[in-house]
């Protein structure tokens, strides 16, 4: 199948690239803007069983006035001192001049608390003003409303004295998109400026250096329209996260496809220098071709297993992964060549590849690995092993406003808040109870009661009625309840699981006692996480293992890549545990990590480990022995692998100067993927094992060529 379609993009070469330029302009003009459908609020996407999305929905049907976003102004002196009497009434003033604005989407301002007191802290540095906005978070009409009260509040205190800024689960999803955006740019112009530098000096060719980028950049844009095109279609939403992974997905996997035929290609041309080094760009094109699409195959079915995750902010990652990688797999099968065919021997220039005059690294690597395969593996175990040592101190994290930069506004004023108040003023935790006949007024009050007395409650609003005017008529009653805690952290979270929720579950008989708001709402995303955790690992471990399978046709060989994928992935996740948490201190790892991590070390290890897996099998097809075909592999595959994961691992790197601190954890989980699976796993421990166990790698596949054994002994060799 894959000469057949080398053999047509090679006679073809501007018909395909005709086809591509058409089908570009199609996509990226008539598709719609992915941004379009991208949210901070696509957030816990929760199924409609979990207890906070109950909650909300009693909160919609019964109090829709207040139901929506909250935010609150956080003032104080600029020079921190004790607030005057006067900048006290100014606050007041702004709270006034706020509402008589009539700002769209902004239901209520009020610099009371529900009994009419200023809410000012006891040391009197801090006053808070409460803002309820009519829509949910992430909403556009409420992040334009954001962008007005901060404007209109900083403008409002302009040579005041005094300082206001905006928090709360409004502006955290404003500002969490504003970051995500910057951090984007920072990594479109980090990958690209690495992806330049680094083929540059391996291939010394201005034309290899320059023109993936151009593709990948063509394609990657195409592969957005899909995405948005799909979020219309299926009427879905997807994360701020998806845009930044997009590019470096793509830029990464896109380098490598390209890598992988462009060294296969060299070594044809190397060997065959005397003739026309275009007329072997069909055959590697076929040879490789379906490392390529394996390899895509491999990533496409990892991602798709997200599709399975509880959670609507993993499942949204699948369709624009899936459709990267898709989108570059057929690039790196037709485009790709066909380009290369137009440039000719100009491909290369200035440099003209030519065989090298001194032994390569790749042989010599080759010829310490063969010989010493047990002290390979026993040196690659303990560096795997030893790695692995960092998941003892495993701790997630659901803390999503620490994770942005320290310079975040709602950041910068929930410090502020939380210096003069509990942190719980943050985001209240709500406590509902509905029912079809007027409520149980003793078991309302008995709850109230329970709910006051709660270790780590600060304090609980009076219980506020669906109809006011006449409590005993009313069939649905709403308390907040503020916690000492951080209502984002593991101990607000605990507190609402363990203890609230029971109080509140089953409390007034007869009717429906339910418990949301933002620390609810992470309960049930904890919850759902370990579901995905559970499903989507094996999976995605099932599903790769089959591909590896029958593109190897044995089953020993799958499963020892397998198991060596499975090592690599702890010591990935020990290496972002040791550094962020013991290192610098980190609460705990981002809850998404070890899902997502996971996903990138299986299509990473997998990657490369298909392609030195293919170059085994083709070498043992020939008919050398176990010795000499790892050797073989080790030389022609080396490079290749250690080139693309140095690229892959730089393009990721690029997550680390974003100040996010999941983009930083996926950052270096898989630059120390590429880094392990490049220069460890795959071009070390894998030829290493399969020289050891000869045949029995194989099994029940593959058996030795014997009609070219004799002229197969020879070994190609790459230049460096």
């Amino acid at each position: 199948m894959f000469a057949k379609l080398a053999n047509i993009v090679i006679k073809n070469p501007w018909k395909v690239i005709l086809a591509w330029v058409i089908l570009a302009i199609v996509v990226i003009a008539f598709s719609p803007s992915l941004s379009k459908y991208t949210t901070s609020s696509a957030g816990a996407g929760l199924p409609g069983s979990f207890e906070s999305v109950q909650a909300q929905n009693i909160a919609s049907k019964y109090f829709p006035k207040t139901s929506g976003a909250t935010g609150t102004i956080v003032v104080s002196a600029t020079n921190g001192a004790v607030l005057t009497q006067s900048q006290e009434t100014s606050i007041v003033g702004l709270a006034s001049q706020l509402t008589a604005e009539k700002i769209p989407a902004v239901y209520q301002v009020a610099a009371v608390n529900a009994q009419g007191s200023p809410t000012i802290s006891q040391n009197q540095k801090v006053q808070l003003i409460s803002v309820i906005f009519e829509g949910q978070a992430g909403e556009t009409a409420v992040n334009n409303a954001v962008v007005t009260v901060r404007n209109d509040t900083t403008a409002y205190f302009r040579g005041t004295g005094l300082v206001g800024g905006l928090t709360g689960n409004a502006a955290i999803s404003v500002d969490t998109t504003n970051a995500y955006v910057n951090a984007e740019t920072i990594i479109t112009i980090a990958t690209i400026l690495a992806i330049i530098l680094l083929l540059g000096l391996i291939f010394r060719s201005i034309i290899i250096a320059i023109l993936p980028i151009i593709v990948i950049g063509v394609v990657h844009s195409m592969a957005q329209g899909v995405t948005a095109w799909l979020a219309q279609g299926f009427g879905f939403q997807v994360g701020n996260e998806l845009a930044p992974l997009l590019v470096v997905v793509m830029f990464g996997v896109g380098t490598d496809y390209i890598i992988f035929l462009l060294f296969r290609y060299r070594n044809d041309v190397v060997k065959h220098a005397a003739e026309n080094g275009t007329e072997h760009l069909e055959g590697a094109v076929s040879k490789i071709g379906s490392v390529i699409a394996s390899a895509a195959l491999t990533v496409i079915t990892a991602f798709a297993a997200l599709l399975v995750a509880s959670l609507q902010s993993l499942q949204t990652l699948a369709p624009g992964l899936i459709a990267g990688v898709f989108f570059m797999m057929l690039a790196g099968l037709t485009l790709v060549p066909a380009l290369f065919k137009v440039f000719g021997k100009n491909l290369f220039f200035p440099y003209h590849p030519r065989a090298p005059k001194r032994i390569t690294q790749a042989e010599r690597m080759a010829k310490i690995t063969v010989a010493h395969r047990s002290v390979s593996l026993v040196i690659g175990l303990i560096i795997m092993a030893g790695l692995a040592l960092g998941c003892l101190g495993f701790k997630t994290t659901y803390n999503q406003l620490a994770e942005l930069p320290g310079s975040t506004p709602s950041l910068v004023s929930y410090n502020t808040m939380a210096s003069s108040f509990p942190a719980g003023y943050l985001g209240p935790t709500q406590v509902f109870v509905s029912g079809p006949a007027p409520l149980n007024q003793a078991a309302i009050s008995a709850l109230y009661s329970k709910l006051v007395a709660t270790p780590g409650v600060v304090g609980v609003s009076q219980p506020s009625f669906n109809n006011p005017t006449n409590t005993a008529a009313a069939t649905a009653v709403q308390m907040s309840v503020v916690l000492q805690a951080n209502p984002y952290s593991t101990q607000a979270i605990d507190l609402v699981q363990n203890t609230i929720e029971p109080e509140v579950n089953g409390s007034v008989p007869g009717d429906f006692a339910v418990v949301g708001g933002t620390t609810a709402q992470l309960v049930d995303v904890r919850t759902a996480m370990k579901s995905s955790l559970e499903h989507v690992i094996p999976l995605a471990l099932v599903i790769v293992g089959v591909i590896v399978g029958l593109l190897l046709l044995a089953i020993s060989a799958p499963f020892w890549i397998l198991l060596g994928v499975a090592l690599l992935y702890l010591a990935v996740l020990g290496t972002v545990l040791l550094v962020f948490v013991a290192g610098f201190g980190f609460t705990g790892v981002d809850f998404t990590l070890p899902l997502v991590a996971y996903l990138f070390v299986m299509a990473v290890g997998s990657d490369y480990n298909i392609l030195i897996a293919h170059q085994l099998r083709e070498a043992h097809k020939q008919g050398l022995d176990k010795k000499a075909a790892a050797k073989q592999a080790i030389e022609t595959g080396q490079p290749a692998v250690t080139a693309a994961g140095l690229i892959l691992a730089a393009t990721f790197g690029s997550l680390l100067i974003t100040g996010i601190q999941v983009l930083q954890e996926i950052g270096l989980a898989v630059l120390a993927a590429c880094l392990l699976a490049a220069y460890v796993l795959t071009t070390k421990m894998l030829p290493a094992l399969s020289s050891s166990f000869g045949e029995f790698f194989w099994w029940p596949g593959h058996k030795k060529s014997t009609a070219n054994e004799g002229e197969a002994k020879s070994t190609e060799h790459v230049g460096s």
